[in-house]
């Protein structure tokens, strides 16, 4: 018995330094391809060590998350883990995720919303979150008026809600009657107080049981497929409130297939396997009908419910332009996400851009009314001026001007001025009668590339995932990480520049 006991524990430490051996051959090979971890993650950097470091055991603390961060077979590890946890407890470590029955997901602060207990947990009472809202509704009201004199068209858009949708499938909680629905209380207010708008919960709830496809995806709290039903029934409800029309567009029948692609919230569970169930997915074929008439402009102001849109519809074909204040935070300017600080840019001016202004969020969201939008829009027409408003509008003209735009761009590089700036410097001019800066400008390909090139390189800077490849691909050329950025940025000028679509 003894000599089997020995044999059992040689056979576990055999075992150890097996793994251990591998882990450390996996860390400098990277032999065996491992699925990178979801989710957002911050580099640990590598600690210095020093005597007072030492002698706090500040340098051992920092070590060990080094060296966890950075072991040989992590990803497998913790994806085995997260598995068990999954499969036999039902559990999951992403905070602000919850698995509700039958492998069903869900945000944790929408089903504490759901349940009544989120709301005091951003307010001290009901009465003090329902004066909040009233607040937020009478500017909304005083903006849907201001939007109005100068031609824009307001609309509050409540997104689903997919506990509201789906509650058979939420996980049991304890309950609180006695809190205020923010969501309800918006959407009864905006009847009342005759502000546009449209509840797209209450419509999902009536269809859910009639359609032939789930409105939401069992492992996703946000929208997918249904998306192209919802974002048809808004820009046709928007077409009876303002001008212009969107296109008309055509949804086929849904058709269900396959995807092995983990995406959003499924990714950040970081399992071994997939959700059961969660790979199914839907398309239709959409066609929209060509029209020679302008199509409209649209600022959307909310959450991340409007990532769907570019996802599932062919945006592009239905608006002239678009932009997404991301919680009224970051701006993604255009049709291609030119990024953006909101409070950056010129909001009077791209307000005045739109032809349809659009506020949303999803039903726990609404504590947060419109993220700050309508009360700092108001004060943007409020301290503007005729003339301010008139210059504005100037600037829209002569940026939506091919041609003049681009003289202008080779302009403010030459004399190292910002578009913004150079853009108010030409509507002067305009408004003056004085010469145009635009005269005299003769385009310059090679300084126009330098334009492109600095371009992309602010771009990329701003998003850290392509920060991240440059890093890593600095690394492997043996090169410093703004010689990569350069390299990188020219070779995608040069490509436009062959293909005609430099500028």
């Amino acid at each position: 018995m003894k000599k089997l006991r020995m044999k059992y524990d040689w056979v576990l430490f055999g075992l150890l330094m097996a793994f251990l051996f591998l882990a450390h051959f996996q860390k400098w090979t990277g032999l065996f391809p491992v699925r990178p971890l979801g989710g957002v993650i911050e580099p640990t950097p590598m600690p210095e060590l020093t005597f007072d470091a030492y002698k706090s055991t500040a340098f051992q603390s920092q070590l060990e998350q080094y060296s966890g961060e950075y072991f040989g077979l992590r990803e497998p590890v913790i994806r085995i883990y997260n598995q068990y946890l999954w499969s036999v407890f039902h559990k999951t470590y992403c905070s602000y995720l919850v698995p509700g029955k039958k492998g069903w997901l869900y945000y944790k602060v929408a089903v504490d919303d759901y349940y009544g207990t989120e709301l005091l947990s951003h307010f001290k009472s009901n009465e003090e979150a329902v004066q909040s809202a009233n607040a937020e509704l009478w500017q909304m009201y005083l903006l849907d008026k201001e939007l109005k004199s100068h031609g824009i068209t307001f609309i509050a858009f409540l997104a689903p809600d997919k506990p509201r949708v789906y509650p058979e499938y939420l996980p049991r909680q304890e309950a609180d009657t006695t809190t205020v629905d923010l969501s309800d209380y918006y959407d009864r207010c905006m009847t009342k107080m005759g502000i546009p708008h449209i509840n797209m919960t209450s419509w999902f709830v009536a269809m859910r049981d009639t359609v032939p496809f789930p409105l939401f995806p069992k492992a996703e709290s946000h929208w997918f497929y249904s998306a192209v039903y919802g974002y048809d029934s808004l820009f046709r409800y928007m077409n009876t409130l303002g001008e212009p029309d969107f296109p008309k567009m055509h949804i086929g029948p849904p058709e269900a297939y396959v995807s092995d692609e983990v995406v959003d919230d499924e990714s950040v569970l970081n399992l071994l396997f997939r959700v059961r169930g969660s790979k199914w997915r839907y398309r239709s074929e959409i066609t929209v009908e060509p029209t020679t008439e302008r199509k409209p402009r649209v600022l959307f102001v909310g959450d991340s419910f409007i990532w769907s849109l570019e996802r599932m519809l062919p945006y592009k074909e239905l608006m002239d332009d678009k932009e997404i204040w991301f919680y009224n935070n970051t701006a993604f300017v255009g049709m291609e996400n030119e990024k953006w600080n909101v409070k950056e840019i010129n909001r009077l001016r791209h307000i005045l851009k739109a032809d349809y202004v659009v506020c949303y969020a999803a039903g726990h969201q609404w504590w947060q009314g419109t993220f700050g939008f309508v009360g700092d829009a108001l004060w943007q027409f409020k301290q503007a001026s005729e003339a301010d408003i008139a210059k504005a509008r100037l600037m829209n003209d002569i940026e939506r001007d091919e041609d003049w735009l681009l003289t202008l761009k080779l302009y403010g590089f030459r004399h190292a001025l910002p578009l913004e700036e150079v853009l108010g410097l030409e509507a002067d001019r305009v408004m003056s009668g004085e010469p145009l800066l635009r005269e005299g400008m003769v385009v310059d390909t090679a300084v126009l590339m330098q334009i492109k090139i600095e371009e992309l390189k602010r771009d990329w800077r701003l998003y850290p995932k392509q920060l991240r490849l440059i890093e890593e691909k600095a690394k492997k050329n043996g090169i410093t990480f703004e010689e990569m950025l350069d390299r990188d940025a020219r070779w995608v000028a040069n490509q436009m520049l062959e293909k005609g679509e430099l500028f």
